[in-house]
């Protein structure tokens, strides 16, 4: 209240705690004797009404209210409903009429009322009686009334256009043909049931106004809007009593029998009927009432009649999703036994908080990227039952695709092929195998909550990348590492089969799944992988490094997703069941996995699944031959030991030279070396090459001077791919389309403009020396007769190397004889002294 000015009124009336301002209002004029309609215009408000500032004031109004009364803005506005639009009540922001509230058909235009509090408080009205939710007085513990009994009513709080001012706590209902006539019954004689202190009602009536009336937020709005449904469905099956528990008799004796029926647009509109359901819709949801649980079940027995063909348990629960995730969780969690599992997995009613679909296709698609096609072989061995007959491989791909149904909308069939599963029926064939012998109730629970899981985490690799990068055809495959891995061991590396099917686990590797569908999945890829030699091993995953570094792609090789995620008891123990140490130390013997298995006591799938989670393999070990009987041949030729120790320690020859010179294969050679107990020499490390030789050097050996790459290598005692290697890492031009090699680079003298054009096309020595030839002759027949040759190949080579030169060398015209140009004598004169220098050269 603000100070007493010259605008204030003299005589102060103080509003009592909660009161309506409609309500102050009319009191305010009753002590000053006059009309709400007179005290409204005296005050300066001349064309309002107190039914519309009771929702909210304007400026104008606020401001002349405490000017005129001395009560402060931040009061007023306290006793208006302003602060209860949108969760409780719904204010037009125009007109300020009332439209449909979030819950009941109380618009909160009218005001429920308390006969005890208006005799206490001399005709003073609450403005919590405008609320929807408001339908016990808890401190008279008594059930508010709606109507007056006389006229039978809603009882106005003020009524402006009275002649003379209104006795408190009268209904001011106008009856009758003239508005002056009001009803006039004393509202405190209205009888309305007392309610039980420690009952339902008034407990119900506590919790709203704790939970909703007390912060006007969404949170209030939320559990506004659960009450309110579990409440209509109270109402609904209110009438078959036989069926309800016997809470819902004791409340409708507490209130006074049970309520007429309404139709559905008065559903709720009385505080009787909001009472009842209020009550019981709070004891359903209070998991600490003795009668929760029975109270819930009846709720969900009376269903809303529906077509037939659509009586199926999810059918069902759609009709409570208004009522908010709480009761929607339970009412899943209830129907967990009667759903398909893929409804199951859709709503996750095994998990401990299932919940309706809300994501999008791109939140399957950003699931879709963690997933590999195949589930992670640790978590396959959680969820594969043992003993099963299923093929582990469409077992795999089946769960991988059914990760992406759990909070979705989509079917098995669209998530299959988003995988890449292009054959869903194998897959769920062997789903079905599985699920035959161990059920549903593991997938159910773990899958669902692996996939929430994988929605709140982020993975390290992005498979949807990978899967539109990688296949067996497109992987880079070092052959050259592959063959020298080969000479190591002595495998034979001619073998195009086992080429194709490292490219294949390659490309395995690098999706985390097998390549293609699960029908295409060859039969020979377990054997393989488990028999896989550890430098292989080490081999393929060297070469999945590397095409992972092609693509500019900075991800690990492979990953899964932690058994921590998921922190519900209940979930399957995965491979740390198995003796990783035990396993290796069986492994290194080379049983086969049948074997395996027994020795650790494992289902042999299971086994498969460890050793590729471990990425430990047994391969067998090499038998050693005896050595045939008789005597041995000794080494000859190029092998002989005293001549091999000539070629490869004296002349440093390469092994595959020496093979080449003795018709031999390069094992052979290294098993000589072997024999002579020759010392074989180690191989360069890894960028010897780039240490000898320097770019510049390389450029001019290669692009200017024109030297083929075997040239090179062989000077510098390498291989050609070694060299082209080089020439690709340093961008050094390639010899073009057409262009042959220099023959003269290696002689390392200077050669006009015009013979460095010459000597790189094709066959130039022969045409350069046919063409010396020429020019001692007096005519092309004369030279052609010499030389065997015909005059038109010696015409056609002449007019080749003219034209490369661009100048004439022999004018051969009609003249005779032949005549030397002044240019073609200099280029032949050099022609002459370079194959001169090349024959002197390789002699």
């Amino acid at each position: 209240m603000s100070t007493w000015t010259a605008d204030r009124i003299p005589i102060w009336v103080p509003p009592i705690r909660g009161e309506a301002l409609d309500s102050w209002l009319e009191a305010y004029a009753r002590r000053l004797a006059v009309t709400g309609g007179e005290f409204t215009r005296f005050i300066g408000l001349t064309h309002t009404d107190p039914r519309f500032m009771v929702r909210r004031l304007t400026s104008a109004e606020l401001d002349a209210l405490s000017r005129r009364t001395g009560l402060d803005s931040a009061v007023l506005t306290a006793m208006t409903l302003e602060r209860f639009d949108g969760p409780v009540v719904v204010i037009n922001p125009q007109d300020r009429t009332m439209n449909r509230p979030p819950a009941w058909r109380h618009y909160g235009s009218r005001s429920r009322f308390c006969p005890a509090c208006l005799q206490e408080d001399h005709g003073r009205w609450q403005l919590s009686w405008r609320l929807p939710w408001s339908f016990a007085c808890t401190r008279h513990e008594l059930l508010l009334c709606d109507y007056c009994p006389s006229c039978g009513h809603p009882p106005p709080v003020s009524a402006p256009t009275r002649a003379a001012p209104s006795p408190p706590g009268t209904c001011l209902h106008a009856t009758g043909t003239g508005r002056a006539i009001r009803c006039g019954h004393h509202l405190a004689d209205t009888p309305t049931p007392k309610l039980q202190p420690s009952g339902a009602v008034l407990a119900a009536q506590c919790a709203v106004n704790h939970e909703i009336l007390r912060t006007a937020s969404a949170h209030s709005r939320g559990r506004g809007q659960e009450l309110y449904v579990l409440a209509r469905r109270v109402l609904r099956g209110i009438h078959h009593l036989p069926s309800a528990p016997p809470i819902v008799g004791d409340i409708l004796d507490e209130c006074g029998g049970s309520p007429p029926a309404l139709t559905v647009r008065d559903e709720g509109k009385d505080a009787h009927n909001t009472a009842i359901g209020t009550a019981l819709a709070v004891i359903a949801t209070d998991t600490s009432h003795p009668a929760c649980d029975e109270v819930f079940a009846w709720l969900g027995s009376t269903d809303r009649p529906r077509a037939s063909g659509r009586d199926y348990a999810t059918q069902k629960i759609y009709e409570w999703l208004p009522a908010g995730p709480r009761v929607v969780t339970r009412m899943l969690k209830a129907a967990d036994g009667e759903v398909t599992l893929i409804a199951r997995l859709r709503h996750g009613t095994a998990t401990p908080a299932p919940s309706w679909p809300d994501l999008s296709d791109d939140d399957v698609r950003l699931r879709g990227a963690k997933l590999p096609a195949m589930l992670w072989p640790s978590w396959a061995f959680r969820l594969l039952p043992s003993g099963t007959t299923a093929h582990v491989a469409g077992f795999r791909r089946a769960c991988a695709s059914l990760m992406l149904v759990p909070g979705t909308t989509w079917d098995y069939r669209p998530a299959a092929s988003l995988l890449g599963n292009t054959s869903p029926k194998s897959n769920r064939r062997s789903l079905d195998a599985a699920l035959s012998a161990a059920g549903t109730d593991t997938l159910a629970a773990v899958l669902p909550a692996l996939a929430r899981a994988l929605d709140a985490h982020p993975a390290p690799i992005d498979y949807h990348r990978r899967r539109t990068l990688f296949t067996p055809e497109t992987v880079t495959f070092d052959l050259d590492a592959y063959q020298a891995l080969c000479r190591r061991y002595g495998w034979p590396h001619h073998t195009p089969v086992r080429v194709r099917h490292l490219r294949w686990h390659l490309a395995r590797l690098l999706l985390g799944a097998d390549p293609g569908a699960a029908s295409s999945t060859p039969a020979w890829h377990q054997r393989f992988h488990y028999r896989l030699h550890p430098a292989l091993h080490q081999l393929l995953h060297d070469q999945a490094a590397a095409n992972l570094r092609a693509h500019d792609i900075a991800e690990p090789m492979t990953w899964e997703p932690p058994s921590d995620w998921i922190t519900q008891p209940g979930l399957p123990r995965g491979p740390e069941i198995v003796d990783r140490g035990r396993l290796a130390e069986h492994a290194a013997e080379g049983p086969s996995a049948a074997e395996l298995a027994r020795l650790l006591d494992l289902d042999e799938n299971q086994l498969l699944l460890a050793v590729e989670s471990f990425g430990i393999t047994a391969p067998q070990p090499v038998q050693q031959q005896p050595s045939a009987p008789g005597r041995r041949i000794p080494r000859q030729g190029a092998l002989a030991p005293h001549r091999l120790r000539q070629l490869y320690e004296e002349q440093r020859l390469r092994q595959c030279e020496i093979a080449e010179l003795a018709g031999c294969s390069i094992s052979t050679v290294r098993h000589a070396l072997e024999d002579a107990d020759i010392a074989v020499r180690r191989r360069r490390p890894a960028g010897y090459l780039e240490q000898t030789v320097t770019r510049a050097w390389l450029e001019q050996e290669y692009s200017l001077k024109g030297r083929s790459s075997p040239d090179i290598a062989r000077e510098l005692g390498t291989r050609n791919d070694a060299i082209m290697k080089l020439v690709k890492k340093w961008d050094i031009p390639k010899h073009p389309t057409g262009q042959h090699n220099n023959p003269f680079a290696q002689l390392n003298v200077a050669m006009s403009p015009a013979m460095h054009s010459v000597s790189r096309t094709r066959n130039c020595l022969q045409r350069l020396r046919h063409l010396t030839a020429v020019a001692e002759h007096p005519t092309l027949q004369a030279s052609a007769r010499t030389l065997g040759v015909n005059w038109g190949v010696l015409n056609y080579q002449l007019k080749q190397i003219e034209r490369t030169t661009g100048f004439t060398i022999i004018d051969i015209g009609r003249s005779r004889p032949l005549t030397v140009t002044q240019a073609g004598r200099s280029f032949l004169d050099e022609a002459a002294r370079l194959l001169a220098l090349l024959e002197s050269n390789t002699e």
